[in-house]
């Protein structure tokens, strides 16, 4: 006797005839052949030609990255208020420790070259903690790029507009409280730009550095020492013409080198005298005297340096605050283009 006869909804009816290049999944029971018959589905399925290798164009990938972005600062406040706390205590404390540098006395001129200094070592260091940071959020970066979430080019770009204006308030807050407090002579605008500059740049670097050691214990590391070099080669330890030939490299490719000579351009550039002994620019970082052409036309026994001597005497070449800026920035951007490599070839975790 013949069994009921069994029918199969059209939906699931297979066509008559199967195209070569596409692999039909055979079904059973078995767990194993289930689990391989469903790899093969997906593999047939993620093949360009049925499939985008990413869902969104660019520009809204950098949206709704920069939208996560922000959303994790709001989350998580200290990322930005550390690094604004951190400026604004460090702003009142210099403040206290370096009165009255708008003295016109050429005891002042050493203690306005420390102070500058200083102030660009310590915009570096508020960047450190980038470090630990992008470490935990390579893991989360390798997991959804993997499955081509987004491009590794929407994360750079995304990172990069969501805390410009954070290096804006950060920079503002310490050009501020030091410009008006200590009296500088400086132009509170450029002030702000070189630092606002400065964050930019020394953020991409740190993000660089954290892209490619294994850990922050390692990155930490790396940051420091190449930190301690760019500080030593800047020209205010050394200048650059008492560096030997073949560290003189060092000298151009450090970070610190370019915010420090614009806010010395800022400064002293021009003719403000200032009067006082020789002798007490010893013992000093400018050592021996260079003086400027315009020296002779306004030196006097109320004027014994002017403004310009100091900066030939630091031995700066190019006495222009917007080509520092420039080269300062141009790093910045070399700096996130290797980031975008390291991502895109380096930090991968592809599927298999």
């Amino acid at each position: 006797m013949a069994g009921p006869r069994r029918y199969v909804s059209s939906r699931y009816s297979l066509p008559q005839q199967t195209p070569a290049h596409v692999k039909t999944p055979v079904f059973s029971p078995s767990a194993e052949t289930y689990e391989a018959s469903y790899e093969l589905e997906m593999e047939v399925l993620d093949e360009p030609e049925h499939r985008a290798k990413f869902a969104n164009p660019w520009l809204r990938e950098v949206a709704v990255l920069s939208w996560r972005n922000i959303l994790n600062i709001i989350r998580t406040p200290e990322l930005f208020l550390s690094r604004e706390i951190v400026l604004l205590v460090m702003a009142l404390i210099l403040s206290s420790l370096f009165p009255n540098l708008g003295d016109d006395s050429l005891k002042t001129v050493n203690r306005l070259l420390n102070f500058y200094i200083f102030a660009v070592c310590l915009v570096f260091f508020s960047s450190n903690d980038a470090v630990p940071t992008f470490i935990q959020e390579r893991f989360i970066f390798m997991r959804e790029t993997a499955h081509n979430a987004y491009r590794a080019s929407s994360y750079v770009v995304s990172s990069l507009i969501v805390y410009l204006p954070f290096f804006a308030i950060q920079g503002l807050t310490f050009a501020m409280i030091t410009r008006y407090i200590l009296h500088l002579k400086s132009d509170v605008i450029f002030f702000w730009l070189i630092l606002y500059a400065s964050l930019i740049t020394t953020n991409a670097y740190v993000m660089l550095v954290s892209a490619l050691v294994p850990s922050y214990i390692t990155g930490y590391a790396v940051v420091i020492a190449t930190t301690a070099l760019f500080f030593l080669s800047c020209g205010f330890f050394l200048k650059r013409t008492k560096i030997p030939n073949y560290w003189i490299w060092l000298h151009y490719i450090s970070a610190i080198k370019y915010p420090f000579e614009a806010l010395l351009i800022n400064e002293f550039q021009g003719t403000r005298c200032y009067k006082g002994s020789p002798a007490d620019l010893s013992p000093g970082p400018l050592g021996n005297l260079n003086y400027s052409p315009e020296h002779n036309k306004f030196v006097s026994i109320n004027c014994t340096l002017i403004g310009d001597d100091i900066l030939s005497s630091m031995d700066l070449q190019l006495k222009n605050i917007w080509y520092d800026i420039a080269i300062l920035l141009g790093w910045g951007v070399l700096y996130r283009l290797f980031f975008y490599v390291v991502l895109r070839f380096y930090s991968k975790n592809e599927r298999k």
